[in-house]
């Protein structure tokens, strides 16, 4: 990184003859620099000055200091080393690279211009024969008349006479402002490589306020480790301390605190008074009135990194000490310090935006801060990522990649850091690690090995005195609590440090982690059972097993301390990878979170007592049941048995006093609710849905108010009965269940299959009460945030759902109401004013209300399948709108708008039988960025496509008549045409990036699409089109989904930035394959020396050619794979192809892989 350089070492260079003014104006000067925060003062204190000619130390200040102040006293010219500075720094004057400030002290400067008097060189003279005769006198009379010229010269300079003075403290205030103040205006900061700087400014001078002059304000700046605290204290210091009597930096209050509390009081006076504190105080107590005493005037005062309260007594016990008009600056990681300082004025230090990101790693990893290449490019966003914005780790990544000068290197450096966490983000995490008390440290570890990104509320009840602990690590800035989703947020290379933590005491020994979250050593612990009682928590990824494995079950009984196990999977109902020997199932008696994916057992260990569980989530699991009898659950708060198919019973709830989730998604063998379900009066969410078995339950929906006790506003509740529920549930706020419901509520009423709700969260009850002049129009309400109400499929003539008003609805953010067969939807819609999705597909209304407009939060619309719809309102502010289906559909704009005025960006069209008609109203979404147009009849594409400026995506799939492609906006980077068996000519266009043009078997331009990737076009990553014969631009082709990749003979060279793979892919004629977006990914395993492709299409059966018979289509699918390798590291690389298929939809897989071959790219 190119940091801005000082271009000289020193700000002032003091020229005296010591043995009259060096304890005199010299040391007031001295002083007076350093309390104006001028450090950088070079002042010679030798007392002896011994020889003719200046030492190199002096010689080497002088040409590196700004200004010089030369105070002229009666015996200065007595000093040959007086003389010898003097002509050095008038010569450098001259020249203007010094300025030089005299100071004449009680001398006549017309003396020092005539050299006459105390001045005079007289005694440095020699006789015209000794000139004759000796060089070395020669020599002296050549300085003597330097010197005689630097003492004219000085003298004629603007400087300072004592005797025009009002007195010496006067002039000596005067001569330190006038170069204190030049010293800022010439150089000032330059914050040239400091990005986002002026976004602290904008939000920190409105607190400083520095031209209230009669308060004294203390600013908090807090944030984690990293974050840019002190760069931002060191700004503000530079910018306003010039503006008060005397200023103060400490920088690393924690560090020097070490050394004692006097200490640091002893700090803060010598630099106050500008020299070095004399008296030491023996106890803090004993350095109070000497700091109050310094604090008096109007003062400026950082404190960087307090992590103690005491430290800021000690030095600033309370604010009375401090004179009119100061300002006090405390940087910290802990927010909990400065509010029991009384600090109020805070400023939080947020992360940089992804743009200032990368821009601060491109200045320290890059010469001019500019990436060379593409490939460099990508680095830079990667390691950009991976600092998540924290400037002091995009700032030693930068440095640490910028002595690495390959590209393979990068390659390798950037892995390591994905996976280890760099020093310098160790050494910020231990500090703030060694801050917490032993409780603190235990939550803070688990957090970041087995919680992370999880409900703030959820972690509470899980941690013994959860909320006291992620309170003050939230406090602390080693986690953060998301405002939207209330979930805790650990920094990942605080996670990645955490981690470290764990690893080093343990000495690296899994079985003395007290964590564990690595596959393989989870599996050795588990199988060997070398578990020990260190072992608090165990957070096994199920996806990285290669193999089952099994263990007894005592092994996890024997972890006595064993409080977390988490086994999990990111599939589907597939096997468990972990299993119980069968007979040995035994859990620990303290656990308290028990999370089995795919759970192998039938029920839970008998006998065992889970008393002390929390959370219960066996999800996919071969249960039958889960225990007998009525167990004490008084600690239960969550149970999740999603997708337990065999389950067919629910157990005995009604000890689970505590119980808020009760989770049994995809339960379908289950046939009645839990009996018990009624008795749960904390019972928040309850999800039902997709339980076939429960498809004949009828569910009444209905409502009551609740009057708040403060009287404003009734809140409507759900009521949701179930047969043989003891009691009614009324605590609901999040429901998802499916069956014949009948919903009786004053504003919607009718039958529906399925239905969702979620309440606002996060809000206090309190804030529920909707005040008047805001809502005058609800005398009642539901706080819904999300409501989705549908049947399961459109039956043309199905009943009506009667929809009455959405005036209850004030919190609405998401509304869907689906195949209900509405036939109108109320005016007063526009009412939803926090509206932001609405999906009303599959309804019988043939328009909307024209009130939408003024929908200003709508963001997003679906009416899919509204086969009646004619005409849209005006809908401006809209950003995604999906019109599948809608077959009646005429218009898509109002005309009196302008072109260009519509937010649009996403626009489905698909089956859309009269878009013709309306196309060229395509020319008004300037914006749109994807448009599909699919099972369209059109022979050609509309040509206002050409008007989209910012289109990227363009899907024209099943476009059955469609011949041509043509004239294509430079924007798109996506073309979809999959299955359009008309279709001839694609217009050449090299932007596109991903070009699918899958069963087009009329196509006629095979050579001309694959020589885009062979003659430099690296903008194209993947075509696929029909064919049967791969190129012959492919050098290695071998059969079967394996080859080499190499470079020919023909063609050596020493570097390469990638290659093309071609693969040859056959299905059943029956069959049709698409390659939409993300159908494709690469990785690279260096370890076996294999680049990976899996091909993962979408794949579904044509029922329209199955009778012509089994024959197999082929298909050619290129990609270009950007990646660097040395050719001498190429003789063992190959390539692996794999298509993946979603293997329940068939029984036998209907397509392969015949062959493949590779092309390299090389560097140009």
């Amino acid at each position: 990184m190119e940091l801005p350089r000082p271009v000289r070492q020193y700000d002032v260079f003091l020229s005296f003859r010591g043995e009259d003014t060096r304890k005199g104006i010299v040391s007031h000067l001295h002083g007076a620099f350093r309390r104006k925060g001028i450090e950088k003062i070079f002042k010679d204190d030798k007392t002896l000055e011994i020889g003719d000619s200046i030492s190199e130390e002096i010689k080497e200040a002088i040409h590196n200091s700004k200004f010089a102040v030369v105070v002229i006293s009666k015996n200065y010219v007595s000093s040959t080393w007086c003389l010898e500075e003097l002509r050095m720094i008038m010569e450098l004057h001259n020249e203007n690279l010094l300025t030089a400030v005299p100071v004449f002290y009680n001398v006549v400067p017309s003396d020092v211009r005539h050299q006459k008097g105390t001045f005079s060189l007289e005694r440095y003279g020699c006789s015209r024969i000794m000139l004759l005769f000796s060089s070395k006198k020669r020599t002296m009379a050549a300085k003597v008349q330097k010197w005689r010229e630097a003492l004219t010269a000085v003298a004629d300079a603007s400087g300072k006479d004592l005797s025009k003075c009002e007195d010496e403290a006067t002039m000596v205030a005067d001569i330190v402002g006038k170069i204190s103040d030049q010293l800022f205006s010439m150089e000032p900061l330059d914050l040239s490589h400091i990005v986002g700087m002026n976004v602290h400014m904008e939000q920190l001078s409105p607190l400083l306020s520095v031209e209230s002059e009669k308060e004294v304000r203390v600013i908090g700046i807090w944030g984690m480790g990293g974050i840019g605290k002190t760069t931002i204290a060191k700004y503000l210091y530079e910018e306003y301390s010039r503006q008060f009597d005397s200023s103060c930096f400490i920088e690393n209050v924690r560090i020097l605190a070490q050394n004692g509390l006097p200490y640091l009081q002893e700090k803060l006076i010598s630099i106050l008074q500008g020299q070095k504190q004399e008296t030491s105080f023996w106890c803090v107590e004993k350095g109070y009135n000497s700091v109050k005493s310094n604090l008096k005037g109007k003062v400026f005062v950082v404190l960087d990194d307090v992590d103690n309260l005491d430290q800021l007594q000690a030095v600033a016990k309370t604010i009375d000490w401090f004179g009119a008009g100061s300002r006090i600056i405390i940087t910290t990681r802990d927010f909990g310090l400065l509010y029991s300082f009384g600090v109020r004025l805070l400023y939080h230090v947020s992360f940089l935006d992804s743009n200032d990101a990368i821009q601060v790693f491109k200045q320290a990893a890059f010469e001019r801060g500019q990436a060379p290449s593409e490939v460099y490019e990508q680095f830079s966003i990667r390691a950009s990522r991976l600092a998540q914005g924290l400037p002091s780790a995009l700032d030693a990544f930068g440095t640490y990649l910028r002595r690495i000068t390959w590209i393979e290197g990068w390659e390798d450096a950037l892995r390591i850091l994905e996976t280890i966490p760099h020093q310098s983000i160790i050494d910020i995490v231990d500090t703030s690690y060694k801050g917490l008390d032993d409780k603190e440290k235990s939550a803070f570890l688990h957090v970041a090995c087995l919680f992370n990104r999880d409900s703030l509320q959820r972690v509470n009840d899980l941690l013994v005195d959860g909320a006291l602990r992620t309170n003050a690590l939230e406090a602390k800035s080693l986690i953060e609590i998301s405002p939207v989703d209330g979930c805790i947020t650990m920094h990942l290379l605080i996670e990645q440090a955490a981690r470290n933590i764990v690893l080093r005491e343990s000495g690296f020994l899994p079985w003395r982690q007290r964590i564990l979250w690595e596959t393989d050593p989870i599996i050795s612990v588990l199988q060997n059972n070398t578990g020990t009682t260190t072992t608090e928590g165990v957070s096994l990824n199920m996806c990285k097993m290669l193999h089952t494995s099994s263990i007894k079950g005592n092994v996890l009984k024997d972890i006595n301390s064993l409080t977390f196990f988490k086994a999990f999977t990111d599939l589907n109902d597939i096997e468990s990878k972990l299993k119980f020997i069968p007979g040995t199932d035994m859990l620990p008696s303290k656990l308290r979170l028990l999370h089995w994916d795919a759970y192998p057992m039938t029920s839970l260990p008998p006998g065992y007592s889970p008393h002390c569980l929390v959370e219960i989530i066996l999800r996919h699991s071969k249960l039958e049941r889960l225990w007998d009898g009525t167990l004490e659950l008084g600690q239960l708060r969550i149970l999740d048995v999603t997708g337990s198919k065999n389950l067919t019973k629910t157990p005995d709830l009604s000890r689970a006093t505590r119980l808020k989730e009760l989770i049994m998604k995809g339960c379908t063998g289950l046939e009645q609710p839990p009996e018990s379900i009624g008795g749960l009066s904390c019972l928040r969410k309850l999800d039902l849905s997709h339980c076939n078995g429960l498809r004949n339950l009828v569910i009444y929906i209905s409502e009551k108010s609740v009057l708040p006790e403060s009287g404003l506003r009734r809140r409507r509740q759900v009521i949701m009965k179930l047969p043989g529920a003891v009691k009614k549930l009324t605590s609901l706020s999040n429901l998802s269940i499916e069956g014949k419901i009948q919903i009786k509520w004053w504003h919607l009423r009718g039958n529906a299959e399925h239905l969702s709700l979620i309440s606002e969260q996060h809000v206090p009850e309190e804030s529920m009460v909707m005040p008047k002049e805001r809502f005058p129009f609800v005398s009642s309400f539901y706080d819904f945030k999300s409501l989705s109400i549908k049947r399961f499929s459109y039956i043309e003539d199905g009943a009506s759902f009667e929809c009455i008003s959405f005036s209850g609805f004030p919190c609405l953010a998401e509304l869907k109401l689906i195949n209900l067969n509405i036939q109108k939807i109320p005016e007063d819609i526009c009412r939803l004013r926090s509206l932001e999705k609405l999906d009303l597909g599959g309804n019988d209304f043939t328009n909307l209300p024209s009130s939408m407009k003024n929908l200003s939060k709508l963001k997003y619309i679906s009416l899919a399948n509204c086969s009646t719809l004619e005409a849209l309102p005006e809908l401006t502010e809209v950003q995604t709108l999906k019109l599948s289906n809608c077959s009646n559909l005429t218009s898509l704009v109002e005309l009196s708008q302008d072109v260009g005025s519509y937010s649009l960006q996403e626009l489905e069209l698909d089956n859309c039988k009269n878009v013709q008609s309306f196309s060229n109203q395509l020319s008004y979404f300037t914006k749109l960025t994807y448009l599909n147009l699919s099972g369209n009849d059109f022979e050609a594409i509309p040509a206002s496509i050409r008007e989209l400026p910012s289109l990227v995506t363009l899907s024209l799939n099943n476009c059955k008549k469609l011949k041509s492609v043509e004239e294509l906006p430079q924007s798109l980077k996506h073309l979809y045409a999959h299955g359009c068996c008309s279709l001839v000519t694609v217009s050449p266009n090299h932007s596109i990036k991903h070009l699918d043009l899958s069963h087009c078997f009329s196509l006629q331009q095979d050579e001309q699409l694959t020589s885009r990737f062979l003659n430099g076009d690296n903008v194209l990553r993947f075509l696929c089109l029909p064919g049967t014969k791969m190129p012959r631009y492919f050098d290695n082709q071998s059969h079967g989904t394996r080859t080499k990749i190499s470079q020919p003979q023909t063609r050596l060279t020493p570097m390469f930035v990638g290659f093309a793979a071609c693969i040859m892919v056959s299905c059943e004629r029956s069959f049709y394959l698409q390659f939409p977006a993300f159908s494709y990914d690469w990785k690279r395993d260096d370890d076996n020396d294999v680049i990976r492709i899996n091909l993962k299409p979408n794949l579904y059966l044509s029922w329209e050619i199955e009778e012509g018979g089994s024959d197999t289509r082929h298909h050619m699918v290129i990609i270009n794979v950007p990646c660097s390798i040395n050719a001498d590291k190429m003789e063992e690389l190959r390539l692996e192809s794999h298509l993946q298929l979603r293997e329940e939809q068939f029984q036998f897989p209907p397509g392969e892989i015949s062959a493949c071959g590779t092309r390299i790219v090389a560097e140009e």
